[in-house]
Formats: C-alpha cells, sequence, structure tokens
C-alpha cells in the first residue's frame, strides 16, 4: 500500500510540474513589410514577455476572439514588456521597416499555440 502511495505522489509530483513548466521560448524574426501572428482559437489565456533585439521598430497588437482589435504600443529597440492576451485573441507584430526584425519571445500559459508569418 505504501509503495502504491509513493508512486501516486511521484506521478502526481512530476504531472504539477510538467503543467507548471508550460513555456516557449523563441527568437523570432520578421521579414519587412510582414505581420507575425503568435495564438487564436487557443483555449487558454497567455502572457508574452516580448523584447526586441534588433534595430527597427515593432508595433504590437491584440486581435480579439470577438474579433475587435487593440492596438499596444511600439517596441523600440531594446524595449520590453510582458503583455497577458486573453483566450481566442491572438498577438500580431508588425514589422513596417525596410530591415529585418527580431524579437526575443518568451511565452507562458497556453503555448500550443499557432505561429504564422503574414502580409501586412
Amino acid at each position: 500500500m505504501r509503495k502504491q502511495s509513493l508512486k501516486l505522489l511521484s506521478y502526481l509530483i512530476i504531472s504539477v510540474v510538467l503543467t507548471g513548466c508550460s513555456r516557449l521560448n523563441s527568437l523570432t524574426t520578421i521579414q519587412p513589410g510582414k505581420q507575425f501572428e503568435l495564438g487564436g482559437n487557443q483555449n487558454g489565456t497567455f502572457t508574452a514577455r516580448l523584447q526586441n533585439v534588433d534595430e527597427v521598430p515593432v508595433t504590437i497588437s491584440e486581435r480579439r476572439a470577438d474579433g475587435k482589435y487593440v492596438a499596444l504600443g511600439t517596441f523600440k529597440p531594446g524595449d520590453s514588456q510582458t503583455v497577458r492576451f486573453s483566450s481566442g485573441s491572438a498577438a500580431l507584430l508588425d514589422n513596417v521597416s525596410a530591415k529585418p526584425a527580431q524579437l526575443h519571445l518568451v511565452v507562458t500559459g497556453a503555448t500550443n499555440l499557432s505561429m504564422r508569418e503574414l502580409t501586412n
């Protein structure tokens, strides 16, 4: 009985640790005139820590599940910010410059997110 209890406790600890560690790290390049979409149609919320690690500004907005767009600002080179996105929403990152842009993204929460590059 004690051996079964220890196995069950070990399983629960491993499950909690794996569930609590959902994290995505990405160095993302956005080509000139392109938009990068992160998320949309996911069941849970996610938090993204965004850091502009390049020489060009990147604008960020949120497309909510209801289709409304909310402008969140412009990331100048070196800027970083943490933004929480609601269930079903997407982060939209726009590079309107003539040079590629790079962002370091750390995403927690719902990390089973779609990621794709779109044309502005």
